[in-house]
């Protein structure tokens, strides 16, 4: 079900070398990692310890009903095309393995890997 939701929001930024790749070649990176819009979704105390000095929720999870899942979703997912090396850069970035957004900042790991994203209008 998450999926389909996904797939039906469009990419709301990117990195210049992503827009200069033809669109088959671009990753699309989630901002707040897919799965920590999840963990807010089902159990935000469940957030990884490493990255987070709150264990609350980020954005008032966790869900107890469809329309509150689906605010916790548009609240949280934004979606960057990135290249498969910064993609990869990202993934690397963080003191988590799920690197899971620290105390709800989704752009915390570009920061650190020196990815910089900017809105697709």
């Amino acid at each position: 079900m998450l999926r389909v939701l996904d797939d039906g929001h469009p990419v709301g930024f990117a990195t210049r070398e992503a827009l200069q790749l033809p669109p088959d070649e671009r990753v699309v990176e989630h901002v707040v990692p897919f799965k920590r819009i999840i963990v807010e979704i089902v159990d935000p105390r469940q957030a990884d310890p490493r990255s987070n000095t709150n264990r609350g929720p980020i954005a008032g999870g966790p869900a107890t009903s469809p329309e509150q899942l689906l605010s916790i979703f548009d609240r949280l997912l934004q979606k960057c095309w990135v290249t498969t090396d910064e993609h990869d850069r990202l993934n690397r970035a963080g003191r988590s393995l799920q690197w899971d957004a620290p105390d709800g900042d989704g752009w915390a790991r570009y920061r650190l890997a020196e990815v910089v994203a900017y809105p697709v209008t």
